[in-house]
């Protein structure tokens, strides 16, 4: 994830393998923008198609990467972490993305980002980063063509976005071991949309 950290475009998207690790890259990014961000009481957001989804996958990240930091403070109840420099990384579901009409945001990552309704994008989150040209990240694992495959798409060939694909097959990560059992139990197309990061396969 190093390349996805280091990156200087605005926009990201990602999409990976399953168990890749791409929440745990996604939330630390989110920390480290927020202890560095320059404006005034920076806001950053982590957001999954689900509130309940949110928590369970990555509250417990967030407070494990946010808590080296000296006097930071952990909300359980609005599953917020605030740092001491004014800054703040908040958990969302966009589920009830109405929620975040009216707020400002410096950064937001939008996880499972075809399983979302796309609206919550283009009609509420979007505006939230237009006054501080905040970044975004898109990232996912495959679910058919869907809105998150027609971004991939479009985001090819589009300079001022940064694009990765993380596949079993070439990470590493998980054994192979574990891979060849995995294929024996799913259908060759569930295996290469899961493991494989293959919008086509999923349809």
């Amino acid at each position: 994830f190093m390349p996805y950290h280091n990156r200087q475009e605005r926009w990201a998207i990602g999409v990976a393998h399953r168990r890749a690790g791409k929440t745990v890259g996604a939330v630390n990014d989110l920390v480290r923008d927020a202890l560095t961000c320059r404006h005034r009481e920076p806001r950053f957001a982590y957001i999954a198609p689900y509130f309940a989804q949110a928590k369970d996958v990555a509250w417990s990240y967030l407070k494990y990467y946010a808590s080296p930091v000296p006097n930071t403070s952990v909300n359980e109840s609005e599953l917020r972490v605030d740092f001491p420099n004014g800054s703040r990384v908040r958990l969302y579901g966009a589920d009830n993305y109405d929620r975040l009409r009216g707020i400002y945001l410096d950064g937001v990552v939008l996880d499972e980002y075809g399983d979302m309704d796309p609206r919550a994008w283009s009609e509420v989150i979007r505006a939230t980063l237009a006054d501080r040209k905040g970044r975004a990240t898109f990232i996912g694992t495959p679910r058919g063509m869907n809105h998150f495959a027609e971004m991939w798409e479009a985001a090819q060939s589009n300079p001022e976005w940064f694009k990765f694909s993380l596949r079993a097959s070439d990470t590493g990560i998980l054994p192979q071991a574990e891979l060849d059992a995995a294929r024996r139990d799913m259908s060759e197309e569930q295996y290469l949309a899961e493991f494989e990061a293959s919008f086509a396969a999923s349809v």
